[in-house]
């Protein structure tokens, strides 16, 4: 490791490490609560355990003095790890403004800055880089969320030069059983009636495409229109006006009636490695990562552990671990 990729790696850890006070000075409240939830501020074992994802990142996309572009990168953290371990050129891209922000302030914040890491507002996919732009695309707790996969995967393909990397990395693994019970209560609370956000979304784009309709026929109809959106929405509560029944079926049940997005989708690793081949990326399952060393506890020994037996038979992660990690290669 570099020295400055050691000044820089230092710079970071103090940044998590300020009180909330200074954060708050440069930092959105959101920030804040995003990261005491996962339990990193002021905590010098899970701000390693940050780094280590991010040196693992750089490492599968094999990023060294190479172009990057990270699709969704929310505040921008992993993306800014991939490019302080040595990647030529880093664009985060996130639909976000404050994590834009907090991306652009990291990067200058940090000594010395990361001058080579670009924070960027919009939808990456659709901000029409040039053909062939980037040696490795990153995705990192996205792809669950796209509501065209396959027209993802397409792009991601189209964006990279030949040899490129696509990483992914999602914790909506189907496979990992023991998540499946809390993942669900979660769909299931975004169509609670009646202030169930989904449910009450959908519940006044019928009451402002049919305004004939009130009471609890108003609640039956958004309550039979579940897991359409857009223009899907009024045409099957038209269908259902005209004939008392909807015979189309959604194609999933708990999605955003105004834009389509999902909540979180759960995804099989080996169909998504099915998706790679149809996008020309030559998929790869790759080991789940556990951190290394930074802690003295027993849940430390596990990783061990999990790590040992993961890292020489990574199918063994897609049921021990509900992260699944992907790699795509682009035919050189």
């Amino acid at each position: 490791m570099s020295d400055i990729t050691s000044q820089r790696l230092a710079s970071f850890r103090g940044i998590l490490m300020q009180s909330d006070a200074d954060l708050r000075r440069h930092l959105p409240e959101y920030f804040l609560t995003y990261y005491k939830h996962l339990n990193i501020l002021r905590n010098p074992a899970r701000i390693e355990h940050v780094i280590q994802k991010g040196r693992e990142m750089h490492a599968y996309l094999e990023a060294d003095g190479k172009d990057v572009l990270d699709l969704g990168a929310g505040f921008g953290i992993e993306a800014l790890l991939v490019a302080i371990f040595g990647a030529r050129h880093v664009v985060a891209t996130e639909i976000d403004h404050d994590m834009v922000a907090v991306g652009t302030y990291l990067a200058g914040a940090i000594d010395p800055p990361v001058s080579h890491f670009e924070s960027r507002f919009g939808d990456g996919i659709g901000m029409e880089f040039p053909s062939a732009s980037f040696d490795g695309v990153m995705a990192n707790c996205v792809i669950s969320h796209v509501r065209d996969l396959e027209g993802f995967l397409r792009e991601a393909h189209r964006l990279l030069r030949p040899g490129g990397v696509f990483f992914l990395s999602d914790e909506n693994n189907s496979l990992f059983l023991p998540a499946r019970g809390r993942r669900r209560r979660g769909w299931n609370d975004m169509e609670r009636e009646p202030d169930g956000p989904y449910f009450a979304a959908r519940r006044e784009m019928l009451r402002a495409a049919f305004p004939e309709l009130r009471g609890n026929q108003l609640e039956e109809t958004t309550r039979v229109t579940r897991g359409f959106w857009g223009d899907q929405v009024t045409a099957r509560a038209r269908e259902f006006q005209e004939r008392g029944r909807i015979e189309a079926r959604p194609e999933f049940r708990f999605r955003d009636p105004r834009d389509g997005q999902y909540p979180e989708r759960e995804l099989n690793p080996f169909w998504m490695m099915d998706k790679f081949r149809e996008a020309n990326l030559e998929p790869e399952l790759l080991p789940a990562f556990f951190s290394r060393g930074i802690e003295r506890h027993p849940r430390q020994v596990i990783k061990d552990i999990l790590r040992f037996f993961c890292s020489r038979w990574p199918t063994l992660s897609v049921y021990a671990w509900p992260i699944m990690r992907l790699r795509g290669r682009k035919a050189g």
